[in-house]
C-alpha cells in the first residue's frame, strides 16, 4: 500500500483527484491523503513530515482559489518541493497545475509538472500516454524505495568488511557517499558535508561509524512507524 499525499487549496479538486483514482486499475494499492495548503511553508513541511507519506502530489497555484480556506498561502507547489526535497533528497514529489509554464519554468525538475485536467475523464487516454500519472508515481516510489533499501544492506556490508579490517580506500569512500545518501533521506539538512567525513585516519573513521550507527537507528524507527 502506499500513501499518496495530495495538497489544494479547493475541496473539489480534492474530489476530481479522488475519483481519478478511483476509477484507476491501481486503486487499491493507494491510500490517499488530502490536506488543505498550511499558511506558511515551515507548517506544512512539518505536516508532511508527521504524515510521512510516500509520495506528495501538490497544486501549483496554492493560493488561487480562497473558497475553501481563508488564509493567505505565501508559497506555490513549485516551492512546497524545492523545500522538502531539501529536507528529503530524492523523495517522490509531483506538481498538478493548469499553469504548465509557469510551474515548468519555476520547477528543477520539468518532469515532476503535470497537467491538473488528466484528472477529468478520459483525457489521460488521448493523451496516449505509455504510463498513466498514478502508474508513474508508484513508479518514482518504488524507486525511491528500492534505492534506500540498496544503500542500507550495501553500508551494512561495507561496516562488516571494515570490522573485519579489509576495508580499502574505496571501501571507505563508499561508505560515505552511502551514508550520505542515507542521512538526506531521513533529514537532508543536517547532513554532515563529505569533507568533513575524511576517513584518512582511524579516529575519523570511528566517528563516522559511530553516525552511521545513530542513522541506522533511526531509519529502523522510520520503518517501525
Amino acid at each position: 500500500m502506499y500513501k499518496l499525499l495530495f495538497v489544494d487549496e479547493e475541496k473539489d479538486v480534492f474530489d476530481d483527484f479522488l475519483d481519478y483514482v478511483d476509477l484507476s486499475p491501481l486503486k487499491t494499492q493507494f491510500e490517499i491523503i488530502t490536506e488543505y495548503p498550511s499558511p506558511t511553508l515551515d507548517e506544512m513541511i512539518l505536516t508532511i513530515i508527521k504524515l510521512n507519506p510516500d509520495a506528495v502530489v501538490t497544486d501549483f497555484m496554492l493560493n488561487d482559489q480562497k473558497v475553501d480556506i481563508k488564509y493567505n498561502v505565501p508559497y506555490n507547489g513549485s516551492t512546497l518541493v524545492k523545500e522538502f526535497t531539501a529536507v528529503r533528497e530524492g523523495f517522490p514529489c509531483f506538481i498538478l497545475t493548469s499553469f504548465d509554464d509557469s510551474a515548468v519554468n519555476q520547477s528543477t525538475d520539468v518532469n515532476i509538472v503535470y497537467i491538473k485536467n488528466i484528472l477529468h475523464k478520459d483525457v489521460e487516454a488521448k493523451t496516449k500516454a505509455r504510463a498513466t500519472f498514478l502508474e508513474r508515481v508508484k513508479s518514482q516510489i518504488d524507486h525511491y524505495r528500492s534505492r534506500i533499501d540498496t544503500s542500507e544492506k550495501r553500508l551494512l556490508q561495507l561496516i562488516e568488511i571494515r570490522k573485519s579490517g579489509k576495508a580499502n580506500i574505496e571501501d571507505e569512500e563508499e561508505m560515505i557517499r552511502l551514508d550520505s545518501f542515507l542521512e538526506s533521506t531521513v533529514d537532508r539538512k543536517n547532513v554532515i558535508p563529505g569533507d568533513f567525513k575524511s576517513l584518512s585516519n582511524i579516529n575519523k573513521l570511528e566517528s563516522i561509524l559511530s553516525k552511521v550507527d545513530e542513522l541506522l537507528n533511526k531509519i529502523e524507527k522510520r520503518n517501525e512507524e
